[in-house]
C-alpha cells in the first residue's frame, strides 16, 4: 500500500509534467504586485479552486522544487516548505503577518505608531540616517524640538538638562542637541516665518473681525491683546493673536490708536468687519476712533455696525445686578472656602470629615473671580456639596467680624441652594456662547430670546427673592 507522501509526490509530478499555458501564466502574473515577476524555470502550480481555506494563502504562490511542495511570498523573495501533511503551515502564517513588503502589514504598523528596532546606516549623508525601513531627517527632528519648546512653554535651558540629553541619546543617538542660545534663535526664526505665512493668509481674506481687551499687570503695566477672527479659503474659522503689547493707558483714544496701528502694520485696515469689546466706556471711544478710520479705508455700511458688544460680558453685568441682593450669603460662603484653602493643614482636616460623611464628589473647593460671575456659580455649586462638612467646622466667629465675614448659617445655605438653581440656566447659556473655535453668532439671537423667557418665568415666581432678582436683571437686560 502506497504512503500518503508518495501519493502527494505523484500528484505533484502529474501537475508539473504538463506546463502551464501562456494564458494561465498571464493570469498568475496578474495576482502579483507590479514590481514582482514570476521566476523563470520555476514549476508553478496554478489551482483556481485551491483547497487552501486560510486567508493568508492568497499572499503566496505554490510551486514544486526537488519534488517537494513549496510556497513563495508574493511580496518578497522568501520561500517556505508548504506540504501541510509534513511541515504544517505555521511558518507560512507567521511570515504573512510580518512581511514588510505586504501593504496590509505596513498599514497595521502605521496604526500602531511604534517602532520595534532602530538601526542607523553611516553611509548616508550627514543630515539623514536610515532607520529600519524609513529615513529619519535630522532637520525634522530639530524642528520638532523647537515646536515642543514653544507649545509646552518650556524654558530654552530645557535642552541642556541631563534628563533630556539622556533621552535623546537613547532615542536618536546621531542627533546633535543644540544649545539654549541656538534654540532661542531657531524659535525667533520660526516666529518670523509664521508671521509671513499669516501675512500671506490675510491677503486672501475678504473680511476680518477683531476682539480686544486690556488689563494691568501686578507691575502696574498696561497691556492690550488683539485677536483676529476670519474664514480662510477652505472655509475654516481661524483665530490668531496679532498683537500683544504694552499701551500708554486704558483711555479709549490710546486703545483706538494702538488697534489702528496694528491693523495698518498687518495691512488689514481696509478689511475690518467688526470690533467686539466689553461694555467699558473707554471701548466706546476706541470704536468711535476706528469708525473714523474705516470711513477712509472702506467698510460695510460705513462702519455703522462696527461696534459689537460682547454678549458674555452683558450676561455678566445682568447676573451681577441680580445676585447683588444675595451678597451677604455669597460673601460668607466665599470666606468659608478661603479659610479652608488658605492652609494645607486645613485642607487635610477638611478631607477627613468628607470621607466620614461619604460624600461622593470628585469636585474640590475653588475660589471665584469677582469679575466673572460664572466662577462664583462654580464656587457656590461646589461648596453646596460639602455643606454638612462646613456646618461641622469651627470657622472663625466673633463680635469683631463684619456681618458678611461670619460663618454661613443654615439660612445662608438655603439661599445659596436656591441661588444655584436660579443661576444654572445662565451658566449654561454663558458656556454655549463663549466659544472661540466655533461660530457663535448664529446662536446669539436664540440665546438672547432664551434668556428673556427665563427672566419672564422667574419674574412670576412665588419666591419673592427670585422675583426681586429677576426684576433687577430684566431692567439691565432691557437697557442693552
Amino acid at each position: 500500500m502506497e504512503s500518503s507522501q508518495s501519493k502527494r509526490s505523484a500528484s505533484f509530478s502529474e501537475q508539473t509534467s504538463q506546463p502551464l499555458y501562456e494564458k494561465d501564466m498571464e493570469e498568475l502574473q496578474s495576482t502579483l504586485p507590479p514590481d514582482k515577476k514570476l521566476k523563470a524555470g520555476r514549476e508553478y502550480i496554478w489551482n483556481r479552486k485551491s483547497k487552501r481555506k486560510a486567508e493568508y494563502w492568497k499572499y503566496y504562490l505554490e510551486y514544486v522544487g526537488n519534488g517537494k511542495l513549496r510556497a513563495e511570498c508574493k511580496f518578497c523573495p522568501k520561500t517556505f516548505v508548504a506540504d501541510g501533511n509534513l511541515n504544517g503551515s505555521k511558518n507560512v502564517k507567521n511570515h504573512a503577518e510580518s512581511c514588510l513588503g505586504n501593504p496590509i502589514n505596513i498599514e497595521k504598523e502605521k496604526g500602531k505608531e511604534k517602532q520595534t528596532k532602530l538601526y542607523f546606516d553611516q553611509e548616508h549623508e550627514s543630515s539623514e540616517l536610515k532607520c529600519g525601513s524609513k529615513i529619519i531627517n535630522l532637520n525634522d527632528v530639530r524642528e520638532t524640538l523647537i515646536h515642543m519648546i514653544i507649545v509646552d512653554e518650556l524654558p530654552f535651558k530645557h535642552v541642556e538638562k541631563p534628563g533630556f540629553r539622556h533621552f535623546v541619546q537613547v532615542a536618536c543617538p546621531q542627533f546633535h542637541i543644540p544649545s539654549r542660545v541656538t534654540i532661542a534663535r531657531d524659535c525667533l526664526k520660526l516666529y518670523y516665518s509664521e508671521k509671513e505665512k499669516l501675512r500671506e493668509m490675510f491677503k486672501t481674506c475678504q473680511r476680518i473681525s477683531v476682539t480686544t481687551d486690556t488689563w494691568t499687570s501686578i507691575q502696574r503695566i498696561n497691556y492690550m491683546c488683539l485677536t483676529a477672527h476670519f474664514i480662510d479659503n477652505d472655509w475654516k474659522l481661524n483665530k490668531k493673536i496679532i498683537n500683544f503689547c504694552p499701551i500708554s493707558s486704558h483711555k479709549g483714544e490710546a486703545i483706538g490708536k494702538a488697534v489702528e496701528a496694528c491693523l495698518e502694520y498687518w495691512g488689514i485696515d481696509d478689511k475690518l468687519f467688526t470690533v467686539t469689546v466689553d461694555n467699558a466706556s473707554s471701548n466706546d471711544v476706541a470704536c468711535a476712533h476706528l469708525s473714523r478710520m474705516v470711513r477712509r479705508t472702506g467698510c460695510i455700511n460705513d462702519g455703522k455696525n462696527l461696534h459689537v458688544r460682547c454678549i458674555a460680558h452683558i450676561i455678566n453685568l445682568i447676573v451681577w445686578d441680580g445676585i447683588r441682593e444675595h451678597g451677604v450669603c455669597i460673601d460668607r460662603v466665599r470666606n468659608a472656602v478661603k479659610y479652608v484653602k488658605n492652609s494645607p493643614v486645613r485642607i487635610l482636616r477638611f478631607k477627613d470629615p468628607v470621607q466620614k460623611a461619604n460624600i461622593d464628589s470628585k469636585s474640590s473647593l475653588s475660589f471665584d473671580v469677582p469679575t466673572r460671575w460664572n466662577s462664583t456659580y462654580i464656587m457656590l455649586e461646589t461648596a453646596l456639596k460639602f455643606r454638612r462638612v462646613f456646618i461641622g467646622l469651627s470657622l472663625p466667629d466673633g463680635e469683631d467680624l463684619n456681618d458678611n465675614e461670619r460663618p454661613p448659617e443654615p439660612e445662608d445655605w438655603e439661599k445659596v441652594e436656591r441661588l444655584v438653581l436660579f443661576l444654572e440656566g445662565f451658566y449654561l447659556l454663558t458656556k454655549r456662547i463663549s466659544g472661540s473655535h466655533y461660530v457663535t453668532a448664529n446662536k446669539g439671537l436664540g440665546e438672547i430670546a432664551s434668556m428673556y423667557d427665563m427672566l419672564n418665568n422667574w419674574e412670576q415666581s412665588e419666591d419673592l427673592n427670585f422675583q426681586a432678582m429677576a426684576i433687577a436683571m430684566k431692567k439691565k437686560f432691557d437697557k442693552y
